[in-house]
């Protein structure tokens, strides 16, 4: 599993266009409060739409290019500034430091490895579905499992309600048997492939 050290936002959602960080490089809990100073700054709902959950959307969107929900990215910049948005996220697995860049207008990716960055070939959008995979396979983790298991917020549909390929999806995940469905997909293509194959002989032995 790997270690969040710090994220920082600027122009994300609530935050504006002064960059704010996180400091998540600790040993013992860290449990964040909001506090609106123009509400007075108590516990009579001056807790609420504070930030907390923007964090959340912060770490999730910096790994997987992508919110909690199904909000379009271009909604996820600060409407006051429109431009500018960039978020990034630092990480330690196996001893090794990582950090990825997101950003929108301008459209940035980047992800370093041990301070050294590494070459995107396939950007579009400001994303990169080679690189995107290979962070995947780095965390052990999907944007579906951060969803469920480290995330955990309102936004997220429950488990029991999910559709079944979906909820078989999640539990071998958490099983670690998703090798077992990728060789199955693929000996569905494979069978698909042949079968078409065969049929393509009958007509040429037909004819």
């Amino acid at each position: 599993m790997i270690k969040i050290k710090s994220v920082t936002a600027k122009n994300f959602l609530s935050i504006g266009n002064v960059t704010q960080s996180v400091n998540l490089n600790r040993t013992d809990l860290t449990l964040i409060l909001g506090e609106n100073l123009d509400l007075g700054g108590d516990d009579s709902g001056a807790r609420n739409v504070t930030g907390k959950s923007a964090l959340l959307n912060i770490v999730s969107y910096a790994l997987y290019g992508q919110a909690l929900t199904s909000i379009k990215k271009d909604n996820l910049i600060n409407r006051t500034n429109g431009k500018n948005m960039l978020v990034t996220i630092d990480f330690e697995k196996d001893g090794i430091d990582y950090k990825i860049e997101r950003g929108r207008k301008p459209n940035i990716m980047k992800f370093y490895v041990a301070d050294v960055e590494q070459q995107i070939t396939d950007e579009s959008q400001g994303d990169s579905r080679e690189t995107q995979a290979a962070i995947e396979k780095l965390i052990c983790l999907s944007h579906d499992m951060f969803q469920h298991i480290v995330a955990l917020n309102t936004y997220t549909q429950p488990f029991l309600s999910l559709k079944a390929n979906e909820q078989r999806t999640i539990i071998e995940q958490l099983l670690g048997i998703t090798l077992l469905s990728e060789k199955a997909e693929a000996l569905k293509e494979r069978s698909k492939a042949t079968r078409d194959a065969i049929q393509g002989e009958e007509v040429r032995i037909r004819a």
